[in-house]
This record gives structure tokens, C-alpha cells and sequence, in this order.
């Protein structure tokens, strides 16, 4: 049987962002006004997946919420956005991820407070084994690692593309790494491989554990990449006006993850996936700014 032409599907963390709009990041025992408040869904796999969707590809998501307001809030997002939900884990008596964003006005930055939740972790059992053999994409992002490492053997094993969203080191992942074929990680993952050495030096380390081509994300310096076949080049980031930069790197992700179905050339690929990241700073938000394919163009042709 064909694969379906545009599968994917994506098994990582979802949450919820309750975001705040300030002047500057205050003081310890302080107090200070939000400009803005903004509650949405959020998570690296799950924020792709959406990208993915105003893009006009869909997905299927596999994790986990809590039977809270929380997760509920968290699956009526992502079905709102298209992104198939039918494996997601409802765990009865658990509480959800949910992050507090203070984003400060000037620039975009933000501080992160961060609760994990109670629900656990999927296991292998958990896995739509066929949904995952049938894909043409598996995006991971290291979370539940059981259930990640058997998933992306599963895909080796049938011709899956895999990618991985390092945003940051995670206990166990050198165990996957040799199963993926595309590494897209922030600065900070490719930091721990190698402490205060350049990109330039690190990208064959990340190329060693055996993907076929490894970028790094550093925000406003752009993002660096080497294929196995030897390319290699940097991109500047856009320049825009940057409201927030929530969630920046799980859309990037997104437009790699669209340009790898479209069978561009690694450098587009790259272009793309930063114009994404882009469009989407320059609103409130991890997801508000997402942009279509014809918004992308558009920008991309300015």
C-alpha cells in the first residue's frame, strides 16, 4: 500500500501558555501591571503540528493531557487547528502542562515559568504502530523517551523520515539521536555536546551520531547547518519587528517539516522554516501569528 502522500505524525509535549504582556521584567517582590494576557495551546510538537496545519498539511499528534480544564483546553486548540487528536492520551485524575510567559514589550523576550504536569509518560504500548509504519514523517522532541525510542525505530525500520526538535538536552537522548535523519536544535542543545566551542564546530559532532543533516537556531543570529553531503551554510535571521518569541523554534520546526514534504533543497528548507519563525514573532503568542503558505510566499517574495 502507498504511503499517504502528506502524513505526519508528531509524539512530544503539548500545554497550555497563559502569556503576559509587560514594560520590562520586574523586580524580586515587586509588583507590576500586563499590558496583555493570552491563553493558548502550546509545546513543541504540538505548535508544529499546528504550523503544519495553516500550511495546509495535516497531522496527528500523540501525547498526553490531564482530564483538567487544562487539557481540555489544550485539545480543543489543536483540534481547532486541524491536528488529529484521536491518539491523544486523556489521563483520568492528572493535571496538565501549563507554562506562565512573562514576554517583555521591547523586543520579544521572554521568561518562562513552567509546570510539568502529573500525567505520564507514553510507553510503547500507547503507539498506533501502523499510523507511525505509514507516515512519511515522524517529528519527535525527545519527551516521553520510552515511547520516542520505540516509535523511531519503528520509522528506521520503514523508511520514516525522522526529525528531532533539541531544544534542550534531555536525560536518555543520546540513545535516540542515532535514529534521526534531520537535528534541528537551539543553541543551547548544540551547547552541551560541545561547551563554548563555535557552531561551525559543532555541527560535525551533531552530524557524527549519524543524521543526514543537523541545523542549529541561535534567535537573531540566524542558524546554522551542514548536510552529510557536505553543504554547509549560515542564514541570517529575518529582520521584523518582534513582539514575542514564543515558540519561534517549534514553528521553524513546522517549515522544515513542510519544506522535507515538498522535497526542497536543504537551503530552501531552511529559508523557509526562519520566514516562518519570523511571521509568527511579531504577535503575542506562541500560535497567533502562524502563517499560512501564501502569507509565507509573500513575505518571502518582499
Amino acid at each position: 500500500m502507498d504511503k499517504p502522500k502528506n502524513m505526519v505524525v508528531g509524539l512530544g509535549q503539548c500545554s497550555l501558555d497563559i502569556l503576559g504582556s509587560l514594560g520590562q521584567y520586574p523586580p524580586v517582590d515587586s509588583k507590576c501591571d500586563l499590558d496583555k494576557v493570552l491563553i493558548q495551546g502550546g509545546g513543541p510538537v504540538a505548535t508544529a503540528l499546528v504550523t503544519l496545519a495553516r500550511l495546509g498539511v495535516p497531522g496527528v499528534f500523540l501525547g498526553c493531557v490531564g482530564d483538567d480544564d487544562f487539557g481540555r483546553r489544550i485539545a480543543r486548540g489543536l483540534e481547532r487547528e486541524k491536528v488529529d487528536c484521536r491518539h491523544l492520551l486523556v489521563e483520568s485524575g492528572a493535571s496538565s502542562q501549563f507554562s506562565f510567559v512573562a514576554v517583555e514589550q521591547d523586543g520579544g523576550r521572554r521568561t518562562i515559568f513552567c509546570h510539568r504536569g502529573s500525567c505520564r509518560p507514553l510507553i510503547e504500548d500507547d503507539l498506533p504502530a501502523e499510523m507511525i509504519c505509514s507516515s512519511r514523517l515522524l517529528h519527535l522532541d525527545g519527551s516521553h523517551p520510552a515511547a520516542a525510542l520505540a516509535a523511531a525505530r519503528l520509522a528506521r525500520a520503514n523508511g520514516v523520515i525522522t526529525v528531532l526538535d533539541g531544544g534542550s538536552w534531555r536525560p536518555g537522548i543520546e540513545e535516540l539521536l542515532p535514529l534521526i535523519d534531520h537535528l534541528v536544535v537551539s543553541g543551547r542543545f548544540a551547547e552541551h555536546w560541545v561547551p563554548g566551542r563555535p557552531v561551525q564546530e559543532i555541527l560535525p559532532v551533531l552530524l557524527g551520531f549519524g543524521c543526514q543533516a543537523a541545523t542549529v537556531t541561535n534567535g537573531e543570529a540566524g542558524s546554522h547547518t551542514q548536510s552529510r553531503d557536505g553543504e554547509s551554510f549560515h542564514l541570517p535571521a529575518f529582520s521584523v519587528k518582534s513582539v514575542d518569541t514564543t515558540g519561534c523554534g517549534d514553528v521553524f520546526h513546522g517549515g522544515y517539516l513542510f519544506g522535507l514534504l515538498q522535497n526542497w533543497s536543504l537551503l530552501r528548507t531552511v529559508r523557509f522554516s526562519a520566514a516562518c519563525a519570523a511571521i509568527k514573532s511579531t504577535a503575542l503568542g506562541g500560535r497567533t501569528a502562524i502563517p499560512t503558505l501564501l502569507a509565507v510566499e509573500d513575505f518571502l517574495s518582499r
